[in-house]
């Protein structure tokens, strides 16, 4: 499913192409997609080439990971050195490299523009709705530490533990400012939850990935989660590195702490991953921010 940028957004399209000078060469980029020529209707390819160019000079660089919520617009260039007549019907279709991105385009080449050689004519990549994924966890009829890979559409703390509905009395958050447990009313991923479970069983919802995170520490004990993908610990929390005297986990089995402790034998410390679908105490000696992946 796309986020289609509606009349107004085509309405910019059209001043774009007006007002945005064309990249030089060298801000061209690498090519992805394909592109096909149809005659009477059966598509067949043609070798042609696509090169996607930014003509919108604000990002000089790749925009796949850096540019949310909006839309860029591109040219796809084709080999005019094609022998073909100006009746033959064009499709271009692009992806980004990530798959958060996609355009298309169906025309005449004869109505194309010419540049240069190449017959050019512009396609709006639109932001892809993220595919919804499913994450389970078993959890013990006691205290529960957990947290959320995946992002929902409804925060709500019914929604989110709908799966487990009347076997739960209790969600708690930590207020690092006043170091004590709260009643929680949403979930969110960036932050652990003690879930008191009155009944064993299996918590499922439904989100899109949570793949990155910054979580601002102060000193002192803050809850937190983890992100969609489990890593090693010390690499997963290269970037408070010098700024926290240990980490905390939960096991849930034997009610009681884990303890991970930076620069001691490895046989000291209980844990070495921060894994999806945990939550942590992080006891930072000093104000800093948890950033995955590490910038």
């Amino acid at each position: 499913m796309r986020k289609d940028i509606g009349i107004a957004g085509l309405i910019v399209v059209a001043m774009m192409l007006a007002m945005v000078p064309t990249a030089s060469a060298g801000e061209a980029f690498t090519w992805v997609g394909n592109a096909t020529y149809s005659t009477n209707g059966t598509w067949v390819p043609d070798g042609w080439t696509i090169k996607m160019e930014n003509l919108n000079e604000t990002y000089p660089t790749e925009p796949w990971s850096q540019v949310t919520g909006q839309y860029v617009m591109w040219t796809a260039h084709c080999d005019g050195e094609t022998g073909l007549s100006d009746d033959t019907w064009i499709y271009v279709n692009l992806t980004s490299p990530d798959g958060k991105w996609f355009g298309e385009f169906s025309g005449r080449l004869g109505d194309m523009e010419t540049w240069s050689g190449k017959y050019i004519h512009d396609v709006v990549l639109y932001e892809q709705a993220p595919p919804a994924e499913t994450f389970t966890k078993n959890l013990v009829a006691s205290w529960n530490l957990v947290s959320l890979p995946l992002t929902p559409e409804d925060n709500s703390v019914s929604a989110v533990l709908g799966s487990i509905a009347g076997n739960y009395d209790a969600v708690k958050s930590y207020n690092t400012a006043t170091d004590q447990f709260e009643d929680a009313s949403t979930m969110d991923p960036g932050i652990g939850y003690f879930v008191h479970v009155t009944t064993v069983g299996t918590w499922e919802y439904e989100g899109t990935a949570y793949e990155s995170m910054n979580a601002d520490l102060s000193q002192g004990l803050k809850m937190v989660s983890w992100t969609n993908i489990s890593a090693d610990i010390p690499d997963a929390l290269s970037s408070i590195d010098g700024d926290y005297r240990y980490i905390a986990r939960w096991d849930a089995t034997s009610q009681s702490y884990e303890v991970y402790l930076p620069g001691a034998p490895a046989v000291f410390n209980d844990f070495i991953t921060m894994d999806r679908g945990e939550g942590y105490f992080i006891a930072a000696t000093s104000s800093c921010t948890l950033a995955y992946p590490s910038p």
